[in-house]
């Protein structure tokens, strides 16, 4: 299934973000998808939102980097950025309507549960800023944490 050979790709998919600040071994965009999905699981049950969705939208929100790369901000306008995303997203999931629902849904940002993810999309990169401030202490990432600043919930 097409669907799964690309997703399993993620697995080699660096977070080219990371790999800019001279991390050694950074995570994966796979690595970052579960613990995302992770934390979609225990907010959303905590504020009684529909946690499955959530976990959904985690789990399909990097899926278009497998084909377009880790693209980072600076790399290329934002619009452009999300045309390119959407257009991989509407080809991965062509056969799969209930899950391009959730697509949309997440990318259009509106719901509750779409901003939320979006918000734990952000906390999970600083406390991943975090942990490798942890093992580096000698790497600034205070760039990084400060974008926990944008966090509103």
């Amino acid at each position: 299934m097409n669907l799964i050979k690309n997703a399993i790709k993620l697995k080699e998919v660096e977070r080219k973000g990371w790999k800019r600040t001279g991390i050694a071994r950074v995570e994966s965009v796979a690595d970052h998808t579960f613990m995302l999905a992770f934390l979609s699981m225990i907010i959303g049950d905590k504020r009684g939102m529909d946690t499955e969705k959530m976990i959904k939208m985690a789990l399909l929100h990097d899926l278009a980097e497998v084909v377009t790369g880790d693209i980072t901000p600076g790399e290329m306008e934002r619009e452009e950025k999300l045309r390119r995303e959407n257009e991989v997203m509407n080809e991965l999931l062509k056969n799969f309507k209930g899950y391009s629902k959730i697509w949309k849904e997440f990318f259009e940002g509106k719901s509750k549960e779409a901003k939320m993810v979006r918000e734990l999309d952000l906390m999970e990169m600083v406390l991943q800023a975090c942990v490798y401030s942890q093992k580096d202490r000698e790497k600034d990432l205070r760039e990084v944490k400060e974008e926990g600043n944008k966090i509103k919930d």
